[in-house]
């Protein structure tokens, strides 16, 4: 197998090197001069922070346009979005690169201790590109890729201590999201797909680590799953459509591990009150009336350890479920009657301990 991954500790100054940033067009240390710049910017041109610099968005929001380059090599933008609102908004072709992003939550490890904040998210992204970011601290989530979003390409980021979801893809955007060489620390869901007929992608050589979920997680009253990677169902509100599964998952050479103070079994000790399966790497619901196609393949489960449980789907945690599917060689059947069609392609696979 094959994990080529991003660059440890984040050292952006060592891993970008000016032939892959391109020419930097503009230099700014303020937010006037960084929103004044990026409204003036032209296709092609970048804009970017200087070394070491440190600036404020609060609750304001930038937008960067069409086929602009925007990097902070070195440098930090703190933010705190309200709602469904996103901190940096890129427009297509356009790539958040070798930046810090900061969002107003604790740390997952201080979240039983301190209240979160209502914020949104850090980056929405529509037929755009993020890569060499680190992102953290948002409660809502970190990268979204909604509607008109197509094909977005997510890659050598550190996504961490965001609450609820590092990537979301969903709300009709479309199959050919590309998410790969990332690492993703996460205690309730990685990747996650909130329905529609598009909303698919394709996670590749990313490392997945599951961290130890805050008690508030669970005290919520929203029995939170507890997934990696998902695409599931989404009714949505009375007024609006209901949204089915995506169409389409691929899935294949990642690395999925555990945080060690994460106890590993059959999902008891995280979700002691809720119903749900527990402790699903992969999640992938039915979507009535289209042709599911998912391919899971080469990727290693790592974080999982045979029980003492009696129930034949927690071997290992359930890494791996297609809900409604039967009769797949690669898994045990779903107690769930079938409802709708797969193209399933699931070998190859690795499972077990340390």
């Amino acid at each position: 197998m094959r994990f080529e991954f991003w660059c440890a500790g984040l050292s952006l100054a060592v891993c970008l090197s000016p032939s892959m940033l391109g020419a930097a067009d503009t230099s700014v240390s303020s937010l006037p001069d960084l929103k004044l710049t990026l409204s003036a910017a032209t296709a092609g041109s970048t804009v970017r922070l200087a070394k070491g610099a440190e600036i404020a968005l609060k609750d304001d929001q930038i937008i960067v346009p069409e086929k602009v380059t925007f990097t902070g090599e070195g440098a930090t933008l703190t933010a705190e979005p309200v709602g469904e609102r996103a901190a940096i908004v890129l427009l297509p072709g356009a790539r958040l690169t070798a930046l810090r992003v900061i969002g107003p939550n604790p740390l997952f490890k201080n979240i039983d201790a301190q209240p979160s904040k209502p914020s949104g998210y850090a980056v929405s992204c529509v037929n755009a590109e993020v890569d060499h970011c680190e992102i953290l601290q948002f409660q809502r989530g970190g990268i979204a890729l909604f509607r008109d979003s197509v094909k977005s390409h997510i890659h050598h980021n550190h996504l961490h201590d965001i609450a609820a979801y590092p990537v979301l893809i969903g709300n009709g955007s479309g199959d050919g999201h590309i998410i790969e060489h990332n690492r993703i620390e996460w205690a309730w869901h990685a990747i996650a797909s909130n329905g529609s007929r598009g909303s698919g992608y394709t996670a590749r050589f990313n490392e997945f680590i599951r961290m130890p979920r805050p008690r508030a997680f669970e005290a919520s009253g929203a029995s939170p799953p507890n997934w990696c990677l998902d695409t599931h169902e989404n009714n949505g509100a009375e007024t609006r459509p209901p949204r089915p599964a995506t169409r389409l998952l691929v899935v294949h050479d990642n690395l999925f591990r555990a945080h060690p103070d994460v106890k590993v079994g059959d999902g008891s000790e995280l979700l002691q009150t809720n119903g749900l399966y527990p402790k699903h790497d992969i999640y992938a619901g039915d979507c009535p009336g289209v042709t599911t196609t998912v391919e899971i393949y080469n990727n290693r489960f790592l974080m999982h350890e045979r029980t003492a449980s009696k129930d034949k789907f927690k071997p290992f945690g359930r890494a791996i479920r297609l809900v409604g599917l039967r009769g797949n060689p690669a898994l045990e059947d779903d107690p769930l009657e079938p409802k709708g069609e797969w193209k399933a392609s699931i070998h190859d696979n690795r499972f077990g301990g340390e």
